[in-house]
C-alpha cells in the first residue's frame, strides 16, 4: 500500500514538474520573440507568454485533479457515494474540452440556443466544481 502512495506522489510531482518546466520555457521564448525588435510584433508585447503561463496553470491544475482521483482510488479507502461522485466530477472536467463538439451536436439535433459554447460550458464547468466540492467534503467528513 506505501509503494503505491509513493509511486503516485512521485508520478504525478514528475509530472507537474515537467509541465511547469515546458511551460516555462515556452513562454519565456514567446517573450524573446515578442521582444525583438527585429520580429516586428508591435501589439500586445508579451501576451503570447501570459496566455502560455495561464494555460499551464490549468494544466496544472487538472493534474493536480487527476491525482487526487487516482490517489484515492489507489489509496483511500473507497465507498459508492465517494467513487461515484469522484468518477462523477472527472466527467465533467473531461467533458468541458469536448464542450464545443457537445454544442455543435446539441445545435444541429436539439436547439438554436446551443450555437454559443457558452450555453454547454458554463453549466458542466459549474457540475464539475458541485460534484468536487461534495467530493471533497465526504471524503474529509468526520463520520466515515
Amino acid at each position: 500500500m506505501k509503494r503505491k502512495k509513493i509511486i503516485a506522489i512521485c508520478a504525478f510531482l514528475l509530472l507537474i514538474l515537467v509541465t511547469a518546466t515546458a511551460f516555462l520555457i515556452a513562454a519565456i521564448d514567446s517573450y524573446n520573440y515578442d521582444m525583438d525588435p527585429a520580429n516586428g510584433v508591435d501589439i500586445m508585447e508579451g501576451m503570447g507568454a501570459a496566455f502560455l503561463i495561464i494555460i499551464g496553470g490549468f494544466v496544472i491544475l487538472c493534474e493536480l485533479d487527476l491525482f487526487f482521483t487516482v490517489y484515492y482510488f489507489l489509496v483511500k479507502p473507497k465507498t459508492l457515494l465517494k467513487s461515484i461522485f469522484i468518477t462523477l466530477s472527472q466527467l465533467m472536467l473531461l467533458l468541458v474540452f469536448f464542450s464545443e463538439k457537445l454544442a455543435h451536436f446539441l445545435f444541429e439535433h436539439v436547439s438554436d440556443i446551443f450555437g454559443e459554447e457558452g450555453i454547454v460550458i458554463i453549466p458542466i464547468f459549474f457540475f464539475y466544481v458541485i460534484s468536487r466540492i461534495i467530493c471533497i467534503a465526504i471524503c474529509y467528513s468526520k463520520n466515515e
